[in-house]
């Protein structure tokens, strides 16, 4: 029995959620509902008998847009012990591993690599080559994902090679992987590549698993990959029951591997495919969403649709420019400490946007200053912190004791006097013997020139290593994460340092995140926490219910929404950067991000740049992003500092900023105006980019051509306006 509330869809909505089986395309608009969409058509599938619960895979992108799919089918679905599999594609890769990985010479208890630990790896490959002019292994790490994403084996990247060091690359590709199966280990796109090979090698098992997806739903389809699109075409090849939703005006992930082909290209894939538009947007006002679409239009590579919404008109979307990043800052702190206190808002209930990490440097000061809480999203995770990751490779090591990288950093957590050279005798026995290296740690006091005190500081931790995993199987995962922390003497080591109750309560939050795993899951054991562990990304980080205001880059905003929305350092070549300058692709790549950070916001959306700013040491002058000049200007408000009136403790925004435009001119400024160009008898050409004060004290900030930005008062500056 199912509760679906067919009146609570619009018109699109309900076409897209009772189509047939078979290839469908949802072109879903930002804010336009297509969670519910998803989970109204897998709850329709079951309601018709079309399909049962078990022959269903839904497969996005983040835990936490699975949970919410799963949260609501559990809500949809009376029958909650037949829920359909709802799982991220590397979740759902894993699982598939965990069950098949053997033909590919993998157990099940295969350790994840995070990017640390890969990057170990590969430093460790680079040693043993012993070669001349070896790349970087940061930049052997990122051609091995690159390929990875496009479905690239070692040996056919080596095939395509153009030049000697792409052939190099390639056996440094050949040389990590076998590496990473002597560990029993993958890294995070070996879930995907892995799962590929595995299913396009051994088509009985690619039929077993065709079952499990006999009815396949694929969201943020336009954030896929080569190998993803490759695992999504191949499930869904026996029946073609592939419905795929997405929108390519959110495509944002091309540095990563994404394509947006693969969504523009769907009807080619599937010349029968039903497709339906979600244009109506349930989150933003009017101007808001007239504001990013006036953006959006610009791109070329896009569908031809049009957001609309019922939602009111809406404030304007404010555009603040502020002389440095300083300024930019205290305009976000104060506008969020106003409304906090005018109208009854949280701190919870903003965020700030912005393209490069570097930028929340001034914006946390100024947050600071004014005491209002906030955190950092994609800063160091709690996963990666170095007590954590020490107590991590504990447990990774007991459920895999081939993972010779873990291994590395438990023996020296605390120390225990086992050395580089001691690390390479364990290396060397495990090899020869074909053992383990845990076993290999064991059997130390049967090599000469090893100490004996090592020795036997090894046998010890072994020995009680190799107990622990015997008793493991009946443990739940909190009373082995105990264990693990009191016996190996991690926790007692804390003691000496000056943060040593953080870092325990560090400790104890891991033995909580056990807690809630073994209270929400029957079976499962070691192996499945710490892939829950290792599959958490930065959007996992995000608590909504922290209390606090959030501050993320826009890479990290898909999938989010606030009533208060600020993207920070709206300028050419912080955004859109200068790394994309040059390409045209990656303009609209620029565009796609600022549209998806200004449909994140419900109520008030701000835009704000700066006149100068600091970058890598030096301060250079700004110029606007030109995205703000592809809004209407009727949906904005402009406005910028007051300087001659206080800024702190006035109850208003209008009360604090003045409204302005390029055509404003300054009282008793000799006609110059914010825009012209002028001439200055020393600093030569420039634009003059504010004008403020009154009377004979009026001053101009003019940006020259050769000398930069300059402050002059305009009553001995001797500029004279020239024609452009």
């Amino acid at each position: 029995m199912l509760r679906l509330k067919v009146e609570d869809l619009n018109p699109e909505q309900h076409a897209a959620v009772f189509a047939e089986p078979g290839p469908v395309l949802i072109l879903a608009g930002a804010g336009s509902g297509k969670t519910r969409v998803l989970t109204y058509r897998i709850a329709h599938l079951v309601d018709s008998g079309k399909a049962a619960p078990e022959d269903i895979l839904a497969v996005t992108f983040t835990n936490k847009a699975a949970a919410e799919m799963r949260e609501r089918l559990s809500g949809l679905i009376d029958d909650h012990r037949r829920v359909p599999w709802v799982s991220t594609f590397h979740s759902a890769c894993a699982r598939i591993l965990r069950q098949d990985g053997r033909a590919l010479e993998f157990n099940r208890d295969f350790s994840i690599l995070d990017e640390a630990d890969s990057l170990a790896v590969i430093r460790q490959v680079l040693e043993d080559a012993v070669a001349p002019d070896m790349p970087a292994a940061e930049l052997v790490r990122a051609r091995i994902e690159q390929a990875k994403n496009e479905a690239l084996t070692p040996s056919v990247m080596a095939d395509r090679a153009e030049g000697d060091r792409d052939a190099r690359i390639a056996e440094l590709y050949a040389l990590y992987q076998e590496r990473l199966r002597t560990m029993n280990a993958m890294d995070f796109s070996d879930l995907l590549m892995n799962t590929w090979i595995l299913l396009d090698s051994q088509p009985e098992i690619l039929v077993r698993w065709q079952r499990y997806a006999r009815m396949l739903l694929v969201d943020e389809y336009q954030d896929t990959n080569r190998v993803q699109y490759l695992l999504a075409r191949m499930l869904a090849d026996s029946t073609r029951n592939l419905c795929v939703v997405g929108d390519e005006d959110q495509s944002i992930y091309r540095w990563r591997g994404a394509d947006i082909r693969n969504i523009l290209d769907f009807e080619r894939d599937y010349p029968d495919a039903k497709v339906f538009k979600l244009e109506q947007n349930y989150r933003s006002t009017k101007t808001i969403i007239a504001a990013a679409a006036s953006v959006i239009q610009n791109n070329t590579e896009r569908k031809d649709k049009t957001l609309w919404t019922a939602n009111e008109i809406g404030d304007p979307v404010v555009y603040f420019t502020g002389l440095t990043e300083r300024e930019e800052a205290d305009f976000v702190a104060g506008e969020i400490g106003l409304l906090i206190g005018d109208q009854a808002l949280r701190p919870r209930d903003f965020v700030v946007f912005y393209r490069t990490n570097s930028q929340s440097r001034a914006i946390e000061e100024a947050l600071v200053r004014r005491r209002i809480p906030y955190y950092v999203v994609g800063g160091t995770r709690f996963y990666d912190r170095r007590e954590v990751k020490d107590l991590l490779s504990y447990l990774r090591v007991l459920a895999n004791p081939a993972d010779f990288i873990s291994l590395e950093r438990m023996v020296g957590a605390p120390s225990r006097g086992i050395g580089g050279k001691t690390l390479e005798a364990i290396s060397a026995l495990a090899s020869k013997q074909a053992i383990t290296p845990l076993d290999a740690m064991g059997r130390l006091e049967t090599i000469s020139n090893v100490a004996l005190r090592t020795a036997k500081a090894a046998s010890a931790l072994y020995t009680w290593m190799r107990d622990l995993g015997g008793r493991m199987p009946t443990m739940p995962v909190r009373e082995i994460v105990a264990e693990v922390a009191a016996q190996s003497g991690l926790a007692a080591s804390l003691d000496a340092l000056p943060d040593a109750n953080e870092r325990k309560q560090n400790l104890d939050e891991l033995l909580a995140a056990a807690s809630a795993f073994d209270a929400e899951n029957t079976g499962g054991g070691l192996t499945e926490f710490l892939e829950r562990i290792a599959l958490v990304n930065d959007t996992d980080q995000i608590d909504e219910a922290a209390g606090r205001a959030s501050l993320m880059t826009l890479h990290t905003s898909k999938g989010l929404e606030y009533p208060i929305v600020f993207i920070a350092g709206m300028e050419e070549g912080l955004f859109p950067h200068s790394r994309s300058a040059d390409s045209e692709d990656e303009i609209e790549e620029e565009r796609r991000l600022c549209y998806v950070g200004m449909t994140r916001a419900r109520r008030l959306l701000y835009l704000t740049n700066t006149l100068s700013r600091e970058m890598f040491g030096t301060r250079n002058s700004s110029r606007p992003s030109r995205f703000l000049a592809e809004i209407d200007g009727a949906l904005l408000r402009r406005i910028a500092p007051e300087r001659n009136r206080p800024v702190l403790n006035t109850p208003a925004l209008s009360e604090r900023y003045i409204d302005y435009s390029d055509s404003q001119l300054a009282e008793d400024g000799d006609g110059v105006a914010v825009g012209a160009r002028v001439m200055h008898p020393t600093f030569g050409r420039g634009v003059v980019r504010r004008v403020e004060g009154r009377g004979s004290s009026t001053k101009a900030w003019v940006n020259f051509d050769q000398a930069g930005l300059k402050l002059l008062v305009l009553k001995f500056a001797n500029l004279v306006p020239i024609a452009e």
